[in-house]
């Protein structure tokens, strides 16, 4: 791999079709041992009919409401219960087996399972003929459907957008830390429209005093626009305060 340490040398006979074929394998190998520590385990039994039945639960996740309403459906075993066979009890244990260790062997948390989209994926799936369809990866979740998702919302952002000039802006800054107890500093616009995201700044490593500060809200300001912009709106930290008389200096419209 021609990797220099101690007490050991380039090999000088490697060429670079070589070391390509290294990089590979030793790709394949890192792979195989991953997948290796992922085992195959085999799923619970379905359910005896005694106990399972057929249940259709309204339940708090999908309607906001404490109450759960069942219907039970037979006491006869799978095998010559039309009505169990007509509704795949098996299939449906076996899907429920499959999103319950989805959950469990990636650490999500449960609260999860009340997303109104996890909802309303799984029931889109269920009742439509996606034949072959096989769910999208790693690389396409984070690049070209996010930055699908991103125009989307920026074009339903925009009716917002356009009253920032008749009604004006307030620009809302706040500090908070995320779940990596990164230190961050959240900006909104909020208008007669309806406030809005603009974005959260990592402050990790940076001296937070009112030239920082300041300087971040007059991104923000120049992003949504000068003219647009009544007031900022922060905490009354002594930073923020010196930071806000930086401001006004600077555009003494703003107050």
């Amino acid at each position: 791999m021609q990797i220099t340490n101690q007490w050991i040398e380039v090999c000088p006979k490697v060429t670079s079709k070589d070391k390509a074929e290294f990089v590979r394998v030793i790709a394949e190998a890192k792979l195989k041992l991953k997948n290796s520590r992922l085992k195959k385990v085999s799923f619970p039994p379905p359910s005896s009919s005694a106990s399972l039945g057929l249940c259709f639960n309204e339940s708090e996740e999908m309607y906001g409401s404490k109450r759960k309403r069942s219907t039970t459906i037979g006491s006869r075993s799978s095998s010559s219960n039309p009505v169990m066979k007509a509704f795949n009890i098996g299939a449906r244990e076996r899907l429920n087996s499959e999103i319950a260790r989805m959950f469990y062997s990636a650490g999500l948390t449960f609260h999860s399972a009340r997303n109104l989209y996890y909802i309303s994926a799984f029931t889109f799936a269920a009742n439509n003929n996606l034949q072959g369809y096989v769910p999208h990866g790693y690389n396409m979740l984070r690049t070209t459907l996010l930055q699908k998702e991103r125009n989307n919302i920026d074009r339903l952002l925009d009716p917002i957008r356009d009253t920032w000039r008749e009604k004006g802006v307030s620009i809302v800054s706040d500090g908070r830390s995320d779940s990596q107890r990164r230190p961050l500093i959240k900006f909104m616009a909020v208008t007669g429209g309806g406030p809005m995201f603009l974005k959260a700044v990592d402050c990790s490593g940076e001296t937070k005093d009112k030239y920082f500060i300041s300087n971040l809200m007059k991104e923000v300001i120049m992003e949504v626009g000068p003219k647009n912009v009544v007031q900022v709106i922060t905490d009354n930290a002594v930073n923020c305060k010196a930071a806000g008389h930086l401001i006004e200096a600077q555009f003494p419209h703003i107050f």
